[in-house]
């Protein structure tokens, strides 16, 4: 019954997309267009024996399995949208999980609080089973925020990414 609870709260989510905000909420509103997908990455049998990973959409999820969340975003309006701010909240079942080095995207800041304090995983703690404040981990977050670092034109489009384990 989890199992099938947890696959039905993925597609909720990814089918939800993500929260958004930027300093021009309003005209942000009707000019930016979101999309959120999930992923798996698979061993895939080459003719020739070898095998190479391949990305395809997350279909059955069961504990212990790496996602990827990928949030597609394009500027559908009129004008060039600037302060471009996503913020993504991370499932419950979910455990974020760092990447080691940049991806295509730009990093995200990371809250472990529902959104209320910023900064990198790192640089966060939260208090432990005991009380005692401990450092943070990928298990503790909450929300994901990624800060375009350029203003989007009109029709531009791009992609931000996270990775995330099913507890």
């Amino acid at each position: 019954m989890r199992g099938s609870w947890i696959r039905l709260a993925l597609g909720a989510v990814a089918a939800a997309g993500c929260l958004f905000a930027t300093e021009q909420r309003a005209a942000a509103a009707d000019t930016l267009e979101l999309r959120n997908a999930v992923f798996q990455e698979v061993d895939v049998k080459n003719a020739d024996g070898t095998t190479h990973r391949e990305r395809v959409p997350a279909a059955k999820v069961v504990p212990g399995t790496e996602v990827i969340y990928v949030i597609t975003y394009k500027n559908t309006g009129k004008q060039t949208a600037a302060d471009v701010v996503i913020t993504n909240p991370i499932p419950a079942e979910l455990a974020y999980k760092p990447e080691l080095g940049p991806g295509p995207s730009a990093a995200p800041e990371v809250s472990v609080d529902a959104g209320k304090t910023w900064g990198a995983l790192a640089s966060l703690s939260v208090k432990g089973a005991d009380g005692v404040p401990r450092a943070a981990q990928g298990s503790d977050v909450t929300h994901l925020r990624w800060r375009l670092r350029t203003p989007l034109r009109v029709g531009e489009e791009g992609t931000v990414s996270y990775r995330a384990v099913l507890e």
